[in-house]
């Protein structure tokens, strides 16, 4: 496993590198790296992976139950999304007579993301 954090070590220096070089401040580019850095060494505690000493660096796997909690997940934000532009659609076109304004449907994608996350966190509640 100490492998798999040198080597993630590593990445988060060249992505924050990366960040400096495409010419962010250096606090972004620090902050990018750290950030990256956080998740990695969240992600093998969170839950969301199975750790696999045997495959060194590439350790993190997920396993039947986390592929079905994403797939259900997705799926809840993805019927969300489809019913609610149905209800815009519907709006619209016989009600109000006018364009859909871009910045609802923005507000719809940004809901269906939000309950896609808070979905995911729910489902691996338990």
């Amino acid at each position: 496993m100490a492998r798999y954090y040198i080597i993630r070590v590593i990445f988060s220096i060249v992505f924050g590198g990366l960040f400096a070089l495409l010419g962010c401040p250096w606090w972004m580019a620090v902050l990018a790296g750290l950030l990256m850095l956080a998740w990695f060494f969240y992600a093998p505690r969170s839950g969301r992976y199975v750790v696999q000493q045997k495959n060194g660096i590439f350790a993190l796997r997920r396993d039947e139950r986390s592929q079905i909690i994403v797939a259900k997940a997705a799926r809840n934000a993805f019927i969300f999304m489809w019913i609610v532009i149905a209800g815009i659609i519907i709006y619209f076109g016989s009600f109000a007579r006018v364009d859909v304004p871009v910045p609802l449907l923005n507000i719809v994608l940004f809901l269906a993301i939000v309950i896609g996350i808070v979905s995911d966190l729910w489902l691996r509640r338990v």
